[in-house]
């Protein structure tokens, strides 16, 4: 039974260590009245790897994605599996800035860890309006610009219930696989410089101590981990 445990929390470091994350992708900029294409992946973006649907571990595939319209509707966008993603669209019927939210709870305990994964995406239909990102999820990540232009240093905000979480690990990775490391300070306030135009994948996360029991499996703690990609002009 040890040999069992032990074998379960080696997979659990491993599997943590391999930068495993669900993140969205779609374009920033969006039309009034026309589909906005969404797609959602799970795999190591720093690797480029995005694991096939058919291989998600555990209840993956049941991620729900959500749209929060400018207005504070939230109305949930279906999706389908294509290859190595979940697919799905949204109509915005006016403009301001839309918000994509992912919050999923992996039903899996891993070696008495919980995971909980979180994504957000922005997308801006004609006049830009006040963000919700940091409201969107559980624990979010805000960047100062979802377009920064230059190469000077770019903020982001890590934030928890809209407070700002101190000592996040944020994680900052290019699509050629570049990766910073950094926490976030006591105002919940990291900042990079990139070092090349594109996307970039901001990821956060923490782990708290929480026991509880989930499925019927007990837990003595919980990951949270939330992605959110922006795009670097020169």
């Amino acid at each position: 039974m040890k040999k069992i445990t032990l074998s379960i929390a080696l997979l659990l470091c491993a599997f943590l260590a391999s930068a495993h994350a669900v993140w969205i992708e779609t374009a920033l900029k969006g039309t009034k009245n026309k589909p906005q294409e969404v797609r959602v992946f799970l795999g190591e973006y720093a690797a480029n790897e995005r694991d096939s649907v058919s291989n998600w571990f555990s209840n993956m595939k049941d991620v729900k994605l959500f749209v929060i319209t400018p207005a504070g509707a939230r109305e949930e966008i279906n999706l389908k599996a294509d290859g190595r993603s979940l697919n799905g669209q949204f109509t915005p019927a006016a403009e301001g800035t839309y918000t994509l939210t992912i919050s999923h709870t992996v039903e899996t305990i891993y070696g008495e860890t919980k995971i909980e994964y979180y994504a957000t995406a922005t997308v801006v239909v004609g006049k830009e309006s006040a963000s919700q990102l940091a409201g969107g999820t559980l624990l979010s990540i805000v960047p100062a610009a979802e377009e920064p232009k230059g190469f000077g240093s770019v903020p982001v905000t890590v934030y928890k219930n809209k407070a700002p979480l101190a000592d996040a690990k944020v994680e900052v990775i290019s699509a050629d696989g570049w990766v910073k490391e950094l926490k976030s300070g006591t105002n919940g306030v990291a900042g990079f410089t990139p070092l090349q135009a594109g996307q970039y994948l901001l990821e956060a996360s923490y782990t708290e101590k929480s026991a509880g029991t989930h499925h019927d499996k007990p837990y003595k703690s919980v990951v949270h981990i939330v992605t959110h990609s922006i795009n670097v002009k020169k």
